[in-house]
Parts: structure tokens; sequence; C-alpha cells
């Protein structure tokens, strides 16, 4: 009985340790070629990744904690046996620059392994403190890369544990395998093509590869929007383009900047967020638009809160879904449907000496309800 216990015991100590070391937990490797020829891995690829279920539209620069890097494409070439060297062209003030990147690892039976972060202390059932990031690139069967890139930023003291890890799977293209409209250059000019047919001509400055439907272009430093027949779809008059990717969904919407303004256009030309806002950044369910110190909200969709308030809590009530907001010195709510309410006194609230009940001072006075009319916006500019 007690040869059991202990048995029991050394397996539960072992199943912790090696839950806990970050190094040793089993990862998935099926996705990666037998017995691959690593010079296989020489080429050029589509820096998206290429149809991967459920998967985020993941850029490879961001892979090397690179984000934002505007390049399309990258090429892949073993410099030394345990060295990989990237070199990309970006388009820095409208103009391509060469660029290189070398990522020193080593040659497993299936991939090229690279650390970014390898720090872990740990002792058993008492404290552990893991600080680890790795990239595992191979070669699948119809000649792509797989990269894997695997995170671990986590801790425990006792049981009581903290922060994350997990591993994701990214295919890169490789330019020659691509059913899609590659960018290409003749004579200082740019148009595309596919499979070595010119489907439409070189008369741009810059161009991007296709995301989705739309290829943004470049003319006298100025961007716009075509389809794959080279259409336009929307004037080239934007001092640049950036795509909003969204989780699981095809590209639908991109900011846009005009003159120092932002705002936001669909793929196919038509503007949802006029461009006139001083910056519009991602809140998680909104949009914060920011104007002459001014705040709203809205969605790639359309404008749900004018920029009309000096402060704009978030929904914080959310039995009600209604945010807290202040506009000419006074205190308003405002819904998720762009309706403003007055406030009154929440007959729930209590306060004795320093310490409250914890309900809000001020709850919304439903009976005033009123639509935010957008126009407002203008006006009190």
């Amino acid at each position: 009985m007690r040869n059991k216990s202990l048995f029991f015991f050394f397996c539960i100590c072992l199943i912790f340790v090696l839950n806990s070391c970050g190094t040793l937990r089993i990862n998935t490797t099926s996705d990666f070629k037998k017995n691959p020829d690593f010079n296989l891995l020489n080429g050029t690829y589509l820096s998206k990744n290429h149809h991967v279920l459920n998967a985020y539209p993941q850029n490879f620069f961001s892979l090397l904690n690179k984000n934002n890097t505007p390049s399309d494409f990258f090429t892949l070439k073993f410099s030394a046996p345990n060295q990989l060297k990237i070199s990309y062209v970006e388009i820095v003030e409208d103009k391509l620059v060469a660029k290189e990147i070398i990522l020193t690892g080593k040659r497993k039976k299936k991939f090229f392994e690279v650390y970014f972060s390898k720090k872990q202390f740990f002792i058993p059932f008492l404290y552990g403190n893991f600080n680890i990031y790795r990239l595992r690139i191979g070669l699948d069967e119809s000649g792509n890369i797989v990269v894997r890139n695997f995170s671990d930023f986590s801790g425990n003291v006792l049981f009581i544990g903290g922060g994350y890890n997990g591993e994701t799977k990214s295919i890169f293209e490789k330019v020659e395998n691509s059913a899609a409209a590659i960018p290409f250059s003749e004579d200082g000019k740019w148009g595309f093509k596919k499979k070595d047919e010119i489907i439409i001509q070189p008369v741009f400055d810059l161009v991007r590869a296709f995301d989705g439907n739309c290829a943004r272009v470049c003319k006298n430093k100025k961007w716009g929007l075509i389809d794959a027949q080279g259409k336009y779809l929307s004037e080239i008059m934007y001092d640049s383009i950036r795509p909003i990717h969204s989780y699981k969904d095809a590209l639908q919407y991109n900011f846009v900047y005009l003159d120092g303004k932002k705002g936001i256009i669909t793929t196919d030309g038509q503007v949802t967020v006029p461009v006139i806002y001083d910056d519009i950044k991602n809140n998680g369910e909104f949009f914060e638009l920011k104007m002459g110190g001014k705040i709203g909200l809205c969605t790639p969709e359309k404008i749900i809160i004018p920029a009309i308030y000096e402060t704009l809590s978030y929904f914080i009530y959310h039995q009600y879904n209604y945010a807290e907001a202040t506009r000419n010195g006074s205190i308003y709510f405002v819904d998720k449907n762009g309706f403003e309410y007055e406030t009154m006194a929440n007959p729930y609230y209590s306060k004795i000496g320093f310490l409250e009940n914890g309900q809000p001072k001020y709850i919304p006075n439903l009976a005033s309800k009123r639509k935010i009319v957008v126009q407002i916006e203008n006006q009190d500019q």
C-alpha cells in the first residue's frame, strides 16, 4: 500500500514538473514534412498566412516581434547551417528600402528552431516563472512553410497561477505556388501578374499585395483601392490606407489617412466614418473617436456616439449597457444604440462617512432618452 502511495506521489510530482517546465511541454509537430531538405526552405513567400482554418490573419513579421512591418513578401535563405537570413523590402515614406534579419537557431529532425526568449525558474509545488517565446519553421507537403510559435509568459506561487501560454500555426505560401495576383515591377512602375500573365498593367508607383477583393495602389504619393480587374474602388487620394482585420472575417474595412486626419472606408471604397478625426483607436467592442479634445465611439460600419463629449467611460453599468459621459460640464449617460440620457439620483445609493454601498451615485433617467444626432458633432466644433 505504501509503495502505491509513493508511486502515486511520484507521478503527481512528475506531471507537475513537466507541466511547469515550458521547454518540456509536448507540442504539435505533425504539420512538418518528415526528413526535409532544409535547402528547400530557401525562396520567396507571401507574408500573410495562407488558409489556416479559424486563424487570425497572421503576418509573418509579427511572429518576429516586428508588428506593422509594411512588406508583402520575404525571402528565406540559410547563410550558415544554423543561421536563417530573412530578406525583405519595406515601404518607408513611399520608397522601397531593402532590409534583412538573421535568425540563429538549431536544425532539428523536422524543423528549424529559434528561441527569442528562454527564461524559466521553478520549484515544484512552490514557485514558477516562465518567459519563453519560440518559433519552429519547416516545410509542409505542398512546399509552403509552416511556422509554429509557442509562447509561455506565466507564473505561479503555490497553486495560484497567472499569465498565459499557447501555440499557434501559420502557413506562408511560396510565391511560385500562389494562384493569387502577385505584384511585379517593370521600368520603375508596378502592376500585377498571375502565373506570369500580366493582369493589371504596371502603371502605379507602388502597390501592396491583394488582401481579399482589393489591393492598395499608389500614384504621386497618394493611395487608393483597385479590384482584381484593375477597376478603381476608391479615388487615389489618401496619404495612406491600412486594413482593419478581424478574427475569422474576411477583410471588409480600411483605415484611411488624409492631411493628418483619420477615417474608415469599406473595401469597395465607401466612406463609413468620415476622414475628420484626430485618431480612431480600437478599444475592443467599439472604436474610440477623438476630435479636437472630444470623444465618441464608432464601429467600422458607422458612428454610434459622435465625438461631442469631454469624457466617456466604458459601459461600466453592464445591467443597463450605459456609459457615463460629460458634455459642457454636465453628466449624461449614453447607450450602445446611440441614445443619450440625463442623470437622476440613484435611490439605492448611500454613503456613511467615507464608505459607499457600491451603488452608483447617478443612474440614467430613462424618460429623457433622446437620439444623439451625428450632425451635432460639426455644430459643436
